[in-house]
């Protein structure tokens, strides 16, 4: 162990237990010992406004989540595409989920979202899936009833990815590539 020859052993002992929990000194801040037994607090973050914050935890937790339409039949038009980000979007909101980009084409969508560590993906994507279906189903009858496959109009499986080791911005401009279907008249 590190000897501070001008500090009593409990100040040392409390100096290194600050480092150890970062919010006392700010995440990502960590005491460190100079040759001169002094403290210098070195700041490992470059924004501590992307991360989002809660009682005991602090994360940056991001999916791409992928959805496909029942045998991947071109369901999907503009403008139902547009009513999906919108229902996709209130589906967020009761769950404190962030949806951070969206967009399709005709036989499938792509989401971006930025969750909390106490919301399971599994359970995001069973709510997307089943209030998007229902409510586009209410919403665009004829549309959606010739593509419905036994009542399905989402295909069981799902794609998701952690966004954690790409440049989000590079996963912004992928999901903004997609090439949405024209409006059908």
């Amino acid at each position: 162990p590190l000897r501070f020859p001008d500090r009593e052993p409990n100040q040392f002992r409390n100096a290194r237990r600050a480092s150890w929990h970062g919010p006392r000194l700010g995440i990502g801040a960590v005491a460190v010992a100079n040759g001169d037994h002094t403290l210098q607090h070195t700041w490992s973050m470059a924004e501590a406004d992307d991360y989002r914050r809660g009682r005991h935890v602090v994360s940056s937790l991001h999916a791409h989540l992928v959805f496909v339409t029942r045998y991947r039949r071109g369901a999907l038009d503009d403008t139902m595409l547009t009513r999906c980000k919108q229902i996709m979007r209130s589906v967020c909101s009761d769950f404190g989920v962030t949806l951070t980009e969206f967009n399709g084409q005709d036989d499938h969508v792509h989401l971006l979202v930025e969750y909390p560590p106490k919301a399971a993906v599994s359970t995001l994507v069973n709510s997307f899936k089943g209030v998007s279906a229902r409510r586009l189903r209410t919403e665009f009858t004829g549309r959606v009833n010739q593509h419905l496959i036994r009542g399905h109009f989402w295909s069981p499986s799902y794609l998701t990815v952690s966004a954690g080791n790409a440049p989000l911005t590079l996963v912004h401009e992928y999901i903004e590539g997609q090439q949405r279907p024209a409006p059908i008249r």
